[in-house]
């Protein structure tokens, strides 16, 4: 009775230390690893010699531990790629300027260093877009340093606040067109101010004061335009006596209004 034990014994141990091959969809099987190439393996079975395409392994494991990767595991997706957030969108503001042009007038004699006149934008204290016209118009008044503020883009200097774009003036019928765009972290109310200004500095060195200016309460919000509109009269403006008068009479009133169904061109 002892040599049939001793028998399944060695058996036993026999299968314990055979060699396995790893297949690439999880299955094993056990047997002797006879050989390798690289388009086959061959197995002994106890049901005999099977040959397996390599590309069906994943790895051989051999009884005295050593392991040989045939066919590497995909690797397992990684997490998703998150989606970006959408950001939001900035809010535009539209100004239609209409009626009479600012101006000024100098004697020659006595003009300043930089006869240049500004219109600025805030919104709050926060710049947002300045229009300076630095061309002398002398057709405009024989004898005198004269500067009437055009919204001509070849002549205006253009400089937007941090986040602002602005798009070139537009003519529309009488009236000039203005627009930007104001990033959406502004968002809120706010009061918009304007000025026309004048350079009592340098070009170097300007230092700009408020002639005539015009305020108005304004909610901004992200992806919403707001529409304004500036009506200008000259007053009782005038140039005599080789200076200007009545300057505080130029009057500015800054109305909001609903938004045209044609809207001004956006800015780039």
């Amino acid at each position: 009775m002892r040599a049939p034990i001793v028998l399944l014994l060695l058996a036993l141990s026999s299968a314990a230390r055979a060699d396995v091959v790893a297949f690439v969809n999880g299955d094993r099987l056990n047997g002797r690893i006879l050989g390798a190439t690289p388009r086959r393996v061959r197995l002994q079975t106890v049901y005999g010699t099977l040959v397996i395409p390599r590309n069906h392994v994943a790895r051989l494991e051999y009884d005295d531990g050593r392991v040989e990767v045939l066919n590497a595991p995909p690797a397992p997706p990684g997490p998703p790629a998150p989606r970006p957030t959408p950001q939001p969108e900035p809010a535009r503001l539209q100004l239609a300027v209409a009626g009479d042009s600012f101006w000024q007038a100098w004697d020659p004699k006595t003009a300043p260093a930089d006869p240049s006149l500004r219109l600025e934008l805030r919104l709050d204290d926060a710049p947002l877009v300045s229009y300076t016209d630095s061309t002398p118009d002398p057709e405009d008044l024989p004898k005198a340093v004269v500067n009437s503020f055009v919204f001509s883009p070849e002549e205006l200097l253009v400089r937007a606040g941090p986040g602002v774009v602005v798009a070139p003036p537009i003519v529309i019928g009488d009236e000039i067109g203005l627009a930007l765009t104001i990033p959406p972290e502004a968002s809120g109310r706010h009061l918009l101010k304007l000025a026309y200004q004048l350079n009592e500095g340098t070009v170097a060195e300007p230092m700009w004061l408020n002639l005539a200016t015009a305020s108005a309460e304004i909610v901004v919000q992200p992806g919403q335009t707001v529409a304004l509109r500036l009506e200008q009269s000259r007053g009782a403006m005038e140039y005599a006596r080789r200076r200007m008068l009545n300057v505080e009479t130029f009057n500015t009133v800054l109305r909001q209004q609903v938004e045209a169904a044609a809207p001004l061109a956006a800015p780039p």
